[in-house]
């Protein structure tokens, strides 16, 4: 089946796989060829696919997953590549983050920490820093 990951700025990956797992907003979610077809939100997290026999990962932002038997377009509101991370970065913005939650926040400003929160987490992931 043909994925496809873009963005509003790049397109990102466009490759035959034989899998994908992606951060859905309600869970984590499967496909393989033959899939039945679904639009459902995404999270900001990591997005795995298998070409041949290499798994490859991805960090995506958030956004939308359409998924038909033959094709899964994933539309992001932002995606990077593992050799386009800082893991170094990563790392100091996860701790940063981490500190700013633990004197605490207003609601609406929680919110965005915890979704900043989820999108590091991911690139601290996918570099192994």
């Amino acid at each position: 089946m043909r994925l496809r990951v873009v963005t509003p700025v790049r397109p990102i990956v466009d490759a035959e796989v034989t899998e994908v797992v992606a951060p859905g907003s309600e869970g984590e979610f499967g496909v393989l060829p033959l899939h039945v077809t679904f639009l459902g939100g995404l999270r900001p997290g990591v997005l795995t696919y298998t070409t041949g026999a290499t798994k490859k990962r991805l960090v995506i932002g958030g956004g939308y997953a359409e998924v038909s038997q033959d094709a899964v377009v994933i539309l992001a509101d932002e995606a990077q590549l593992p050799e386009e991370i800082d893991g170094a970065g990563a790392r100091a913005d996860l701790g940063r983050l981490q500190d700013e939650l633990a004197r605490g926040a207003d609601a609406d400003r929680t919110e965005s920490l915890l979704r900043e929160l989820a999108l590091v987490e991911a690139r601290v992931a996918v570099t192994g820093a």
